[in-house]
């Protein structure tokens, strides 16, 4: 058993969903080949057509092990540089190349801005302007105002995404890598509230009523380490996926 594996092993996750007799298991997400943009958990991930469809799989349950464990690890920590500092603990353990900016604090001009709105311009330079030209994940900020606002994926994002008072939430764009091997940026966030947070998405920054963090995380995975722990991946995750990872239909 490789070290990788072990670890994964090893990890102290939250208690599994449990279903009652009656109550029918949604659908697992559907990996294609083509650009699509999934839910995992607390994060939005969209696969750029060069990400072969065989690793998507394995990519996207690394991202909901490294959320499981930061969850359980930072149980009643509000503070969110101990949540994204344990999550990027766990990917880097996993054989992620991991380099992270840090948090810092956003101004916020506009404080009758929505959430989804106020983040766009952050995505857009850590994306780069050619993945930030055709990002689906872009244009589902941009019409998120439209949209069916009780989607699974929505709803998932939303409920993943919220502590209370405080939100931690990533989106991150995939590109292949080296040899099969993949290559990960992502903007993260960190927002506070005065009050219980719902509706994290179409949250208002008005005055004195919120702030926001954002950093920035590059990752990079080589084939023979999605082939060292795709199945442990797999099988440590397997009773969260369907709850947490969603197709993001627009």
């Amino acid at each position: 058993m490789s070290e990788i594996t072990s670890y994964i092993n090893s990890l102290d996750l939250p208690e599994a969903p449990r279903r009652g007799p009656e109550e029918q298991e949604p659908p697992p997400p559907d990996f294609t080949a083509a650009d699509q943009a999934i839910t995992v958990g607390s994060q939005m991930a969209e696969f750029s057509n060069t990400v072969p469809q065989s690793i998507r799989p394995a990519i996207s349950n690394a991202l909901l092990l490294g959320q499981l464990a930061a969850d359980k690890a930072t149980a009643g920590n509000q503070d969110p540089v101990a949540y994204f500092d344990a999550f990027n603990s766990v990917m880097k353990k996993i054989g992620w190349q991991v380099t992270s900016s840090g948090l810092a604090q956003q101004t916020i001009s506009d404080k009758n801005v929505s959430l989804h709105k106020a983040i766009i311009p952050v995505v857009t330079a850590i994306f780069g302007p050619a993945a930030a030209a055709s990002s689906i994940i872009l244009a589902v900020l941009n019409g998120l105002q439209s949209m069916d606002l009780d989607a699974p994926w929505i709803t998932v994002f939303q409920r993943k995404s919220a502590k209370v008072k405080a939100a931690n939430f990533g989106l991150s764009y995939i590109d292949g890598g080296n040899g099969g091997g993949a290559t990960l940026k992502a903007a993260y966030f960190a927002l506070q509230g005065s009050n219980v947070l719902t509706q994290v998405l179409f949250f208002k920054f008005f005055a004195s009523d919120g702030s926001m963090k954002s950093g920035e995380c590059k990752m990079s995975l080589s084939p023979e380490t999605i082939a060292t722990s795709e199945v442990a991946l797999r099988e440590k995750v397997g009773p969260f996926i369907v709850d947490n990872i969603k197709n993001i239909d627009i």
